[in-house]
Order: C-alpha cells, then structure tokens, then sequence
C-alpha cells in the first residue's frame, strides 16, 4: 500500500478521530480537571477552614478572657459557618489546664478570610496561653 493511498484508507479517517477525541479529553482534563475534580471530592471542613491567627488575651480582673482569631477558608467552591474550635488553656509553666470547644457562628466563603474577637464564656484565672485546633464546621452553599 503506498503511503497517500493510506491517507484515504479507513483506518486512517477512523485514527484520526480518535486522536481528536484524545485531544479534547486532554485540554478538558487540563484547563477543566480542578473544577471537575472539586465537583466530585466530598467537603473537608478540618482542611478547609484554616486557622491564620490564634491570639488568647487572658484574664485581667473584670474582663472576661477573649480570643482574637483568624480563619480562612482555602475551598474553591464550599462556603462554611459554625465553625467548631476546640482550645487548650495553659499555665505559664505550659502545663495543660483545660480543652475546650466553642463554635464560632460566623459564616467564611470560599477564599476568603475572616479577623474575628470571641469572648471567652467561662474565667480561666490561671490561664496565660492558649492554641487552637478546628475540629468540625458546617459546609453551606454561598
């Protein structure tokens, strides 16, 4: 068979198809694949929502200890609120003298960032420091 006959042959027309069917798989995949792959995956509120900043003011006599906290959210597509954080109080030694968990009824969209102060609800006299961890949020669509 010489080589422009080949060029008219069936395999040929039915080849290139498929090369061009290949081609638009992989530039979808390409510039699509992140938003597709975000559709699929199921939310991951503990991953998601992160938290930037994490200062504990503690207690001074009448006021009451209060956390300045700063969260963001690095989903694409998930909004969030209710956030559930869970604190551990320490002494000035760094012992552990309590963990607790508080919910943060703020609502943080995708990409975005929140600065939020949050009293705390009971004294902690001999707390100086304080760190916090997300343990859960809801996923709301924005």
């Amino acid at each position: 068979m010489k080589f422009p006959a080949f060029l008219r042959s069936r395999q040929w027309m039915i080849g290139r198809r498929i090369a061009l069917a290949l081609l638009v798989v992989v530039l979808a995949i390409r510039n699509y694949g992140d938003t597709l792959s975000s559709w699929l995956q199921k939310t991951d509120n503990q991953h998601d929502v992160v938290i930037t900043k994490s200062e504990f003011r503690p207690d001074l006599g009448d006021v009451k200890p209060a956390w300045i906290i700063g969260l963001k959210n690095e989903s694409d597509s998930t909004s969030y609120e209710q956030i559930e954080l869970e604190a551990t109080y320490k002494d000035q030694e760094g012992n552990v003298l309590e963990v607790d968990t508080f919910v943060v009824k703020q609502k943080v969209l995708p990409g975005n960032e929140k600065l939020i102060a949050s009293t705390d609800t009971k004294s902690r006299p001999r707390a100086t420091t304080g760190t916090l961890r997300v343990v859960g949020a809801k996923s709301v669509t924005p």
